[in-house]
Formats: structure tokens, sequence, C-alpha cells
């Protein structure tokens, strides 16, 4: 039986999370159930995304994804099941899964089988009248030509975009505060080689990537390469997003100021450009 993870913005304080889990196991009560996060920020898709974007890679092939961060419910916006090669992912047609998308034999399945959903449906918790019933039929190995329809048109949001402006340049976006306060970026790391970098973000800059946090004395500001393989801003047991009041969407800037790098960090302060 497969693997089903769950994402969503209900937190645990309400027993949301619990009757979808209850749902998935009457139907599939083999299926392996696997909380991803249910701390998402209300209507927060980016957010969702993210979540689901980071972790998935780490789950096993065949595993189902659900992700439950709806906005729209009740709406005529669409349910959704994205398979790739790797994976299914079931939720609402908001660009929540615009991510999988772009992966290897992506395609999108409007679920308008009624048949394998509750047999009573509200118009405000289509996460267990909808999206429950179907991740367990995917666990159960049902085909997705009999959950929905093909669709060539699933809703993706706009991504924010990271660049190579020249001259050693490099500009991109926060697209993550984790809890710690760490300002996850998306350059990727590969762009930065072995040089080393002035970052300029939220009035302050810093050189790096330093190696760990470890590298900073605490209380100093810092950039390194995060878990995903992005440049990231922190402050060494502290939270750079209230130091510098950065959240994400906030633009950085990268300048090249040395070719090799000795895994080193300083800060100051200056204004970005």
């Amino acid at each position: 039986m497969a693997i089903i993870t769950l994402t969503s913005d209900f937190g645990l304080l309400d027993p949301y999370v619990g009757i979808m889990k209850g749902v998935i196991l009457g139907i599939a009560p083999g299926a392996q159930l696997v909380d991803l996060s249910h701390d998402i920020p209300p209507q927060d898709i980016d957010e969702a995304s993210y979540a689901l974007k980071s972790a998935s890679p780490f789950f096993p092939h065949g595993t189902v994804h659900l992700a439950v961060v709806d906005p729209g419910v009740g709406s005529d916006r669409r349910a959704v099941l994205v398979t790739t090669e790797r994976a299914s992912f079931v939720g609402p047609d908001n660009g929540i899964f615009s991510f999988a998308l772009d992966e290897p034999g992506s395609q999108a399945w409007a679920l308008d089988r009624p048949a394998y959903w509750l047999p009573e449906i509200s118009r405000t918790f289509h996460g267990r009248d909808i999206f429950a019933p179907v991740a367990a039929h995917c666990a159960c190995g049902v085909n997705p030509t009999q959950l929905g329809t093909r669709i060539d048109d699933p809703i993706r949001r706009p991504a924010l975009m990271a660049g190579r402006l020249g001259n050693g340049e490099l500009s991109g976006h926060v697209i993550h505060v984790d809890r710690f306060g760490n300002l996850i970026s998306n350059i990727p790391a590969a762009w930065l080689g072995d040089a080393r970098w002035t970052c300029h973000v939220g009035g302050e800059q810093v050189v790096g990537p330093g190696q760990a946090y470890a590298s900073a004395a605490p209380g100093e500001l810092l950039f390194l390469i995060s878990s995903n393989g992005t440049a990231e801003i922190a402050v060494r047991e502290g939270n750079a997003s209230q130091r510098l009041g950065v959240s994400a969407g906030a633009q950085l800037r990268l300048r090249i100021c040395q070719r090799s790098n000795p895994w080193r960090n300083s800060s100051s302060r200056a204004d970005i450009p």
C-alpha cells in the first residue's frame, strides 16, 4: 500500500486533519499516513507549494501527496490530480502543484467522477469529501482515467525568478522564511561557484557563502547554502527575518567580490543600491 502525505493550513487544534485521515483509512486501511505540515499559513498557496516541492523528492516512488490549502473551496475551481513519473498529487486546482507540472511525464486530471468521492459533498470541506477519498483510491491503485478527465490547462502560479544580471551580479527573491527566521532564496548554489559574494538584503550586506551556521558568531548575520541548495541568509542563534524586516517575496542581490572562497563570513551595514 502506498504512502500518503498530508499538507494543509488546518493546524492541529481542530479535528479536520484527523477527519481526513479517518476517511482515507476507511478506504485504504493499509495506507501509511505521513503529516508533512499542517502549519501552512492560512490560504498561503505558495508556502504549501514550497513545502511540497522541498519534501516530495525524498519520498518513495508511488507516494500520493494530498494537499489542502484551498481559498476557493465551494467555488467553481476544479479539483485536480497531477501525476508524474514518481508521485501523485491531489488537491485544489489553484497552482499548488505548479512545480509538479514541470516534472518529467506530468499529467493533470480534473476530478469529476463522484463515484470516488464521499456520498455527500460539503461546500466548505472538500479535503474530507473529495481530496481524501481520491487520495485513498490512488493509494489503492485506481487508474487516473477512472478518477477524472485529462486536462491540459491546470492552473499555474507565477514563479518569482532568479537571474544573472552580468558583471558578476545575481538577483533573486526570498521564497520561504522558516520557523527560525532563516531567509531561503531561489538563487541556486550552482550559480555561485567557488567565489565569495556580497549579498545585499534588507538594508544590510553580508559576505559568503559560509560553511555552516557555526561559521558566524552568535547574533551575527551570515550567508550560506541552504539544505535545498540555494542561497540562505540567517542570524546565528537569532532571526534574520525579524532583524532585517524581510519576508517572503523580498529581493536580494549578490555581487561577486572574490574568485575563491575561504569559507569566511562578515557583515556590515549598507543600503541596497
